[in-house]
């Protein structure tokens, strides 16, 4: 179990990563929303272009970028909820690797963040991957 105190974080911290984190919840709603609502015009115009096989292709690519684009924003919001839960417990704002407070600075910019800086390279250099060099 770990030792470390949750990071005490001020009410006007507390009230800031909060209104960043609705307000990211928002934006995304309002974008998926969005990207729902074009669906039935994108249908339209796949059916105007199924006479056209060139056309049918570039549709096919559009469409395979917006259902990443949902995709991504899925996600997002997942991530974005799932800080809002954790926002409410003593533990947030501490770092899921080594248990360490992670810097309000961090958090400010993040508040997704469930590691602190140190444990974040870390992670992100075990997993990546190498580029092939041009």
């Amino acid at each position: 179990m770990k030792s470390h105190h949750a990071q005490d974080l001020t009410p006007g911290q507390h009230a800031l990563l909060e209104t960043a984190l609705l307000q990211r919840q928002r934006g995304l709603e309002q974008e998926l929303q969005a990207q729902l609502g074009t669906q039935g015009r994108v249908e339209h115009a796949r059916e105007q272009l199924l006479q056209d096989a060139d056309g049918e292709q570039a549709h096919a690519a559009d469409r395979e970028v917006d259902l990443a684009r949902s995709d991504a924003n899925l996600d997002a919001l997942r991530h974005v909820n799932e800080a809002l839960q954790r926002l409410r417990r003593p533990d947030y704002g501490l770092c899921s690797d080594c248990g360490a407070a992670i810097a309000f600075e961090r958090l400010q910019a993040n508040p997704e963040a469930l590691r602190c800086i140190a444990c974040q390279a870390s992670e992100e250099s075990r997993h990546s991957v190498s580029a092939p060099k041009l």
